[in-house]
């Protein structure tokens, strides 16, 4: 299990491969602007739990709602980070 952090919008090539190559046991957490990767189809053939950070969704105009995703607090970011043996940023 790996945690794999996704901060870039989606230009950034280095972020695709990060999520074309999660693993199912692996949680991914889209935070700053990677939350634009949640609006995207091409997530759904990404394996792994993907999680938004609530914060950024909504500082960037999406409603709560709308997400398909698990929206997550700071706090609760906090705690994933804690739980989780490796980190891919």
């Amino acid at each position: 299990m790996a945690l794999v952090l996704v901060k870039y919008g989606l230009g950034n090539s280095a972020e695709k491969i990060k999520l074309q190559t999660a693993k199912e046991e692996d949680s991914i957490v889209l935070i700053q602007d990677g939350v634009f990767w949640s609006l995207n189809e091409e997530l759904k053939n990404t394996k792994g739990k993907i999680n938004v950070i609530k914060e950024d969704y909504l500082a960037r105009g999406y409603k709560e709602e709308d997400c398909k995703y698990n929206l997550l607090s700071y706090s609760e970011f906090v705690e994933l980070i804690e739980k989780e043996e490796k980190f891919i940023g």
